[in-house]
């Protein structure tokens, strides 16, 4: 099988302006996980956790960089992907897209549980059977295309800002001091909440992804993950000093908390209000976890790593309806899982946090690579200066991100390490199909919509 040819595979067409970006992206980051992670977190880290979310902001940054200068100098369609194998090593791309079926479905359970138990405030209807509902509704509504995405984020992006305010503004009236002591009960349990609680941040990496499809990408991409990652920021922070402030940190523990402390300072109504909160959430989280995801896979397969089929667009919807597929269908097996919500995250984090390791390792190299991208991009640094400080915080927070969960979650990162080698070999079997060098030229080079006329790659 030879990589797919430009004329075999159609592109994404461009679609979605600022407006819609912006709904996209801030609608993705502050998602369900931020409504579920606190209060299981909290339960063991006690107050501490409203410290480790401003920690956890640190790497997020560092990713929020990445993002706007590569997405600003290459916009692309599996942006995180063809950044790696372009700028960093065809393997160390590769492993992008074999591991992201692994984080899309510990995404979608963690936001099918959060759907679940937040929905169960309302309805006495069985876990499973909305774990099950919820599932079935992302599959659907990302293979009618991004047009209705975006269209669906818009509505419940605002039925989130409602819901969050409500909870942030009267309680912030209601916090107690006393209520953040002891403020580390357990320094472990802290640390492990840092890597945790970067998962809800990596809602920043969806631009990079999504580059064929947005208008002006190189002045979009930028403008956008800068006014996301400042607002985004300051309510992860103040949802948090709420959360552990109006109540003692013991009394925490549950993925519903956050509708459960709003009844102790709100009149009746305010958990109900919270609650729907959490399920918009949910509906922004699970419109973008594949639609991203998708994209990559689809990359991957124009390059001819993955099967061909993966590329494929529907001609109707304008989707990558396998690609959608393969990543929508097995969480309905693994549903006995959704109950391990930090553990899921902590893998999340890990493996998102050691990608992007590598994106910073290929923007070190942009200037070298693809020069002519890297002097016309509409926002970037300079080598020696910029780019350096970039790629070193980034290498220390991933090293810190890899001690602490070996520390605290050994599983996970065994699991990662694991995974890894298995890609190795897979990406060693798949050379055998394909002509090797004809790959290489392949997963080292743009599309030629991609390139820059005066480029010569």
């Amino acid at each position: 099988m030879s990589p797919v040819t430009e004329a075999e595979t159609e592109t994404l067409s461009s679609s979605v302006g600022l407006v819609g970006v912006l709904a996209l992206l801030v609608g993705n980051a502050i998602a369900v996980p931020i409504f579920v992670l606190p209060g299981p977190l909290a339960g063991d880290a006690g107050p501490a956790i409203a410290l480790a979310i401003v920690l956890a902001a640190i790497p997020a940054s560092f990713v929020v960089l990445y993002n706007a200068l590569l997405g600003s100098a290459m916009p692309v369609a599996g942006g995180l992907y063809v950044y790696i194998s372009r700028l960093t090593a065809p393997f160390w791309g590769f492993l992008v897209p074999f591991t992201i079926p692994l984080v899309a479905w510990a995404s979608l359970l963690i936001t099918a549980t959060g759907f679940a138990e937040y929905t169960r405030i309302f309805f006495d209807v069985p876990s499973m059977v909305l774990i099950y509902v919820l599932l079935a509704f992302v599959l659907l509504i990302n293979l009618v295309g991004l047009r209705v995405v975006v269209q669906v984020q818009l509505i419940f992006f605002a039925g989130l800002v409602v819901a969050l305010a409500t909870f942030i503004l009267p309680g912030a009236t209601a916090v107690e001091t006393a209520n953040y002591q002891p403020f580390f009960p357990d320094y472990g349990a802290f640390a492990l909440a840092v890597v945790a609680l970067f998962y809800p941040f990596l809602g920043f990496g969806l631009l990079v992804e999504l580059g064929e499809e947005i208008d002006d990408p190189g002045r979009t991409i930028p403008l956008v993950l800068g006014l996301g990652i400042g607002f985004v920021a300051i309510v992860y922070v103040a949802l948090i000093a709420v959360l552990v402030g109006a109540v003692p940190y013991t009394q925490l523990g549950s993925e519903a908390d956050l509708a459960l402390v709003a009844a102790t300072f709100l009149p009746w109504w305010g958990q109900y209000v919270v609650a729907f909160g959490a399920i918009f959430a949910v509906v922004t989280t699970v419109n973008t976890t594949l639609l991203v995801f998708s994209r990559t896979l689809m990359r991957a397969s124009r390059d001819g790593i993955f099967p061909r089929a993966f590329a494929e667009i529907h001609p109707r919807f304008q989707t990558p309806h396998y690609a959608i597929v393969v990543l929508g269908i097995p969480p309905f097996v693994l549903v006995p899982l959704a109950d391990q919500i930090v553990g899921l995250s902590t893998f999340i984090g890990l493996a998102s946090l050691t990608a992007y390791f590598f994106c910073a390792v290929g923007l070190w190299n942009l200037p070298r690579d693809f020069p002519d991208h890297y002097a016309n991009a509409p926002f970037r640094l300079r080598r020696y200066r910029g780019l350096l400080l970039a790629v070193a915080g980034g290498a220390l927070a991933t090293g810190s991100f890899w001690v602490i969960t070996l520390m605290q979650e050994p599983i996970v990162g065994g699991v990662l390490i694991g995974w890894f080698v298995v890609a190795y070999g897979y990406y060693r079997y798949r050379l055998t199909k394909v002509d090797p060098v004809e790959t290489y030229r392949t997963m080292t080079s743009l599309d030629a919509h991609e390139r820059r006329h005066d480029d010569g790659d």
